[in-house]
């Protein structure tokens, strides 16, 4: 079993990665690039000491009893729970350059109970 797992939004924005990437940068930068973020994964995966809880500082209040987490991986922001198998639910993939605070305050109160299979 994979130690971390996909949401359907995060798997949808993970494509959009990899198709933006190989127009902008060709199909080589593109692998290179999901290659490199599910290496991050797999040591998220297996290191929760690097695991960091979403700060209150980003002005996001998120209405759940999941704790949320976040990590970056390049030009992403990674955000993600933990599944009650112990594994990574992983939520949501964002740019670094878009104005967060709104998006993930309505995705992530929206998405953070969603089962993930």
């Amino acid at each position: 079993m994979s130690r971390y797992l996909f949401h359907p939004i995060a798997d949808a924005a993970q494509d959009e990665i990899f198709r933006s990437t190989r127009e902008r940068w060709g199909q080589g930068q593109a692998e290179t690039y999901i290659y490199g973020l599910h290496a991050h994964l797999e040591l998220l995966a297996a290191s929760r000491g690097l695991w960091r809880a979403l700060p209150n500082r980003m002005g996001i209040l998120i209405h759940s009893k999941v704790t949320i987490y976040v990590s970056r991986y390049r030009m992403h922001y990674i955000f993600f729970r933990e599944l009650p198998t112990g594994a990574m639910g992983i939520l949501m993939l964002v740019n670094v350059r878009r104005d967060m605070p709104k998006k993930l305050r309505v995705e992530l109160t929206r998405i953070a109970r969603d089962a993930i299979k």
